[in-house]
């Protein structure tokens, strides 16, 4: 029997209540759980954490067979501390959307009453009410701007009101309009040729290279900001780093375009974006060289010998490109055992993130250090000849071990680098898109709004305003904001 099929308000009252005492015993049960789970270490640890993830589903489940989930789609699951979390594939509320009513009304040849055929009159206010969410394509206007001008009866004095701001003297176009444009080129990655066209069907006609004069003059207003961005992140006792590809498109080496990279420097709520002809050591000394505290990265040679030479820089290993060497090697028992352990490791660390903060430290000493610390004695005894190709991949990890073991010593440290790996999607997707960049000066372009536009999203702001104010900063000669200093204003 479910409650669907109850009528009798005693009986379903009755079996609300003993749901409800169910309830309380599983959730002391959880409780319970949960305590002695704290106190235990290694595998026993990993198997109680398994067991209460089990009864929690189990809980969840009978949940929702008993209420079911309809309520909640009619509004029903609000908390007394406000609208709860939604998950799942559901219908989500959109608070941001304007909102604009559109009545319906039946013509007067319909309006007529099917009983006695006299007309029918709107009953007050009933509506029967439906949502949709419509697109209102986006237009182009021309704005006459009419800049009133006055005299004095003296005739010794005549002013004129000061008209709209300029990205440059005598632009046609608007500061948003290619603030809009831009947006679109490195935050969404449409390249300026599918723009023309999208802005020629909107009924403007305009040329890419009046598009990338914008964008010039834009990145010029904004590169002080980009200048001053690494300031920021280097003052972080973490940071992490990483590098990727980029091609320059009109320089050809034997008939194919010329390959730069992208060095990225990150923290919590910053990116800064290097586009570089090398992938050298000596580029990796100028961005990090006088860097004093711990770098995220992966096993790229030029890091490790820039360890070696500044001894205030300290490398923090990624388990996920250590993992990534054994995946070649899955389904030999050597490496299957090793893959076993890494895996139980970020166990480890998800159930860690229900720990306080001031509690981490000690969680990754009792729980995590001693599987990690057996992981890479069982490595130091393993005999693989040098022919066998699974002897690379667990020297990756032997000759690393200081590395991978450093996010034990420091809560602010993670244990792989997939926050970098993460803020370098954007780059990529806009090299997947317009394939690069057609000279010098365009990498440098894509290098500042890429580290501006990915540093308002880290930091939590609205890219399209944090564009704005900046360039109104750079228009009236003060300080361009930095994207995290406007959060936290």
């Amino acid at each position: 029997m479910t409650f669907t099929n109850i009528e009798d308000v005693g009986t379903l009252q009755e079996m609300l209540r003993l749901q409800y005492l169910e309830s309380t015993r599983i959730k002391a049960q959880l409780v319970e759980a949960l305590q002695k789970l704290h106190g235990k270490d290694g595998s026993e640890a990993e198997q109680l954490a398994l067991k209460l993830e089990l009864m929690e589903k189990k809980h969840a489940a009978a949940m929702t067979r008993a209420f079911g989930q309809k309520t909640e789609r009619r509004g029903g699951g609000k908390s007394s501390q406000g609208t709860q979390k939604q998950r799942g594939h559901g219908r989500k509320e959109q608070p941001e959307l304007p909102l604009e009513e559109v009545v319906h009304r039946l013509t007067p040849a319909d309006a007529i009453c099917e009983a006695c055929s006299k007309g029918m009159k709107p009953w007050d206010d009933n509506f029967e009410e439906s949502i949709e969410i419509d697109f209102v394509e986006p237009k182009l206007i021309v704005k006459k701007h009419l800049r009133q001008k006055y005299r004095c009866t003296c005739g010794g004095c005549i002013k004129t009101a000061p008209g709209q701001r300029k990205l440059f003297p005598k632009a046609r176009y608007s500061i948003d309009f290619a603030i809009n444009i831009a947006l679109k080129k490195y935050y969404y990655h449409l390249p300026l040729d599918r723009q023309r066209r999208e802005l020629r069907r909107l009924g403007l006609e305009v040329t890419t290279s009046t598009l990338w004069d914008y964008l010039l003059a834009l990145s010029g207003l904004l590169k002080p900001a980009y200048v001053r961005l690494p300031e920021h992140i280097l003052a972080q006792s973490v940071i992490g780093v990483d590098e990727t590809t980029w091609r320059l498109l009109k320089t050809k080496v034997r008939g194919k375009s010329k390959l730069w990279w992208v060095w990225a420097r990150r923290c919590g709520d910053a990116v800064h974006y290097t586009i570089d002809p090398s992938r050298s050591g000596a580029v990796a000394k100028r961005l990090l060289g006088s860097y004093k505290g711990t770098v995220v990265c992966d096993g790229y040679a030029a890091y490790e010998s820039l360890a070696r030479e500044n001894t205030g820089l300290e490398l923090a290993n990624c388990w996920a490109h250590a993992r990534r060497e054994l995946l070649a090697h899955e389904g030999t028992p050597r490496a299957d055992r090793v893959i076993r352990v890494i895996r139980r490791m970020y166990r480890l660390e998800k159930m860690a993130k229900e720990v306080p903060p001031d509690e981490l430290l000690a969680w990754r000493q009792r729980k995590t250090k001693p599987l990690l610390e057996a992981l890479f004695k069982w490595i130091a005894a393993q005999e693989i000849p040098p022919s066998n190709s699974l002897r690379k991949a667990l020297r990756y990890i032997q000759l690393r071990e200081k590395g991978l073991m450093r996010f034990l010593d420091d809560p602010k440290i993670a244990p792989d680098n997939n926050a970098t790996e993460r803020v370098m999607r954007s780059v990529v997707l806009g090299r997947k898109n317009h394939y690069g960049s057609r000279s010098e000066r365009g990498t440098e372009v894509a290098a500042i709004f890429y580290s501006l536009l990915e540093s308002a999203e880290l930091a939590g702001v609205n890219p399209h305003a944090y564009i704005r104010q900046a360039v109104d900063a750079a228009l009236d000669g003060s300080e361009i904001p930095l994207p995290h200093e406007i959060a936290q204003a």
